[in-house]
């Protein structure tokens, strides 16, 4: 199954756009990876804060817990 792409155009700083394109150069990546990957990351960090505020205040058990529990 072929991936569909679109392109996306944004402004961004010169330093930072030099900055990343010399760190890509250096560790061998395309800075399309890099920047999708970038993407990816943020929105998953974000998916994980929601998921951590709705269940901060879940019981918590330890992995000792769930031993004992286990053997009875």
């Amino acid at each position: 199954m072929a991936i569909k792409t679109t392109t996306l155009s944004t402004v961004i700083s010169s330093d930072i756009k030099g900055a990343i394109s010399n760190f890509c150069k250096r560790k061998g990546i395309k800075l399309r990876y890099f920047i999708e990957n970038a993407l990816v990351e943020q929105l998953e960090d974000e998916v994980d804060v929601q998921a951590y505020l709705e269940r901060k205040d879940e019981e918590r058990f330890t992995f000792e817990d769930v031993i004992k529990k286990s053997k009875k």
